[in-house]
């Protein structure tokens, strides 16, 4: 019998079989990663990056939502694009293991407009992309010393997911699984003064529809209504690979938002944030997630 017809069977295979697999492959790669030097590591899983990406469905998809929102490009322009983005999103492979030198290294991650977020007394909510390499983000909670929290989302597979959120040891940060449960760690965690980093440019099923380059998007929000509540500021950071396993995180001026904000006001500043985004993504495209189903299924990916 196929295991598709029984779906207890399919449950089984996945939970017992398939996953512990995945988790020890990760294990493995992640250790080998672990132990060749970064620039090694980045330069190859780059490469292969390049190599293996432009061959799976995650390709098609890409291509989709990179023609659906800057279609003004020619196919060579977005030809190039995606290449570059999948030497880029190679890379972030093989600097993951790595993350805890890039963080310590003022050389590596540079930032740009950190006293910004110093010089808050109350707490603050950092809001960044999937740019660049993202793991690089909580750099300013690192560097900041400060009581602070990731809100993340897990994968799939619970036992890769638990290699994964090892890192919370190095962060010294609490983690905060993506969607209403979200909310409350947030907001204790602000409330003590401490900050909070959060990526905004995924789909989110408990989001509101906002416009995401002239497209509706399912935007999260749950941010914008603490910092209207509890008047703090949000902060926005854009992240830029400058040149291999190197960055520079730009920390913008922050966001304000009214504390008795209607819900048209909340959604005015989500679909700010959004052109701000938008913006930075412009300036990098090929820096970009483009695989993501940042508009679920409307363009047919």
């Amino acid at each position: 019998m196929s295991y598709h017809r029984n779906p207890k069977l399919k449950q089984f295979l996945i939970r017992y079989i398939i996953w512990p697999i995945e988790a020890i492959l990760l294990f493995f790669v992640l250790l080998i990663l672990r132990i060749v030097p970064i620039d090694i590591a980045s330069s190859s899983t780059g490469w292969l990056g390049s190599k293996i990406g432009p061959l799976t469905s995650w390709h098609k998809r890409a291509r989709a939502n990179l023609s659906l929102a800057i279609p003004e490009l020619s196919e060579n322009e977005h030809n190039q694009i995606l290449s570059a983005m999948w030497w880029n999103l190679g890379r972030n492979i093989g600097e993951f293991s790595h993350t805890l030198s890039l963080m310590n290294s003022s050389k590596r991650v540079q930032i740009e407009g950190l006293e910004k977020i110093a010089g808050c007394e109350e707490g603050s909510i950092i809001i960044g992309a999937h740019q660049a390499n993202w793991e690089v983000i909580p750099t300013i909670l690192k560097r900041l010393n400060r009581k602070s929290g990731i809100v993340y989302r897990p994968l799939n597979n619970p036992l890769a997911n638990f290699l994964i959120q090892k890192r919370q040891k190095y962060l010294n940060a609490n983690f905060f699984q993506k969607g209403r449960k979200a909310a409350s760690g947030m907001l204790s965690t602000v409330q003590e003064n401490g900050v909070i980093a959060i990526l905004i440019d995924q789909q989110l099923r408990e989001g509101r529809m906002v416009p995401f380059f002239g497209i509706p998007a399912k935007t999260p929000i749950a941010h914008i209504k603490i910092a209207a509540k509890l008047q703090i500021k949000l902060f926005p950071v854009e992240t830029i690979r400058t040149k291999g396993a190197y960055y520079k995180i730009i920390v913008h001026e922050p966001v304000t938002v009214k504390k008795a904000a209607t819900d048209e006001e909340i959604l005015a500043v989500a679909k700010h944030i959004n052109e701000l985004v938008e913006d930075w993504i412009k300036k990098h495209p090929d820096q970009w997630l483009w695989p993501h189903r940042r508009w679920g299924s409307i363009n047919g990916s």
